[in-house]
């Protein structure tokens, strides 16, 4: 298990209609619109109070668009960084490089989506044009309201999957969906890595084979000598033993005579 654990793992990108692009596309939208939000807020107010009309109301309320604009530009990487940060561990570097890899693809799914939904999008003004007081005209709104759902929706998918392509390109060998380890277990996961690494494999020392016994040393035969100087039969027992010089020692009395190898 420990290995699984030191084993890094590669960063995919989602799948663009899947539950992960929702909820990163919703985690950067939410706090990109509460931060930009105020902005706006008092651009509309300055507008309330001097007037439509009035110049000064026009450009603060440019000023405040403007300023807005360049503020959502700089959250962009921020947010994204710190979501990577929250998922991976690890946080993405070029803010420039984050904020156009998350725009083009956001840009470019949305062009796909108006162009998708084009036919449906003049069908519902016209049944609403044409047919104001009647059925079809309630239809015609209802499909409005539907397409605006709808291109809500891709927006917040197109751009939780495109902040997953950056997130891919820029981290390599760090487990999705893993919560980053604390100091101190960082430091021991570190340490018994580079144990690993350093430290040559032991193989096990044989182990000792049994020294060879050696064979028990047969005893010699013992034999009984008489005080004649002949040799005990060791069949019948008699002494009545003689010894040739060529078939060596044999009984008188048994016949037995001695084997010689």
């Amino acid at each position: 298990m420990f290995r699984l654990m030191l084993t890094p793992a590669a960063v995919e990108p989602f799948g663009f209609f899947t539950w992960d692009s929702l909820r990163a596309g919703w985690y950067l939208t939410w706090r990109l619109l509460l931060r930009v939000s105020p902005i706006l807020v008092v651009g509309g107010i300055a507008v309330a109070v001097l007037g439509l009309n009035s110049p000064l109301a026009g450009f603060l309320f440019s000023l405040g668009v403007l300023a807005a604009a360049v503020w959502s530009i700089m959250l962009v990487p921020k947010l994204t960084s710190r979501w990577a940060a929250e998922r991976y561990g690890q946080a993405l570097e070029g803010a420039l490089a984050v904020w156009w890899g998350i725009t083009w693809r956001s840009m470019v799914v949305s062009l796909v989506a108006a162009v998708i939904m084009a036919v449906p999008s003049v069908v519902a003004v016209s049944l609403r044009t044409a047919y104001p007081s009647s059925a079809l005209g309630l239809v015609g709104s209802l499909l409005t309201w539907l397409l605006t759902l709808v291109n809500l929706a891709v927006t917040v998918l197109a751009t939780g999957w495109a902040m997953s392509r950056v997130a891919a390109s820029q981290l390599v060998g760090v487990g999705p969906g893993a919560d980053p380890l604390p100091p101190p277990m960082a430091r021991a996961v570190d340490e018994a890595r580079a144990a690993a690494e350093v430290a040559p494999a032991r193989e096990p020392a044989p182990a000792p084979r049994p020294a060879p016994r050696a064979a028990p040393a047969s005893a010699p035969a013992a034999t009984a000598v008489s005080a004649g100087g002949k040799m005990q039969c060791p069949k019948c027992g008699l002494y009545e033993t003689e010894r040739g010089s060529v078939i060596g020692w044999y009984c008188n009395v048994c016949g037995w005579r001695e084997s010689r190898r």
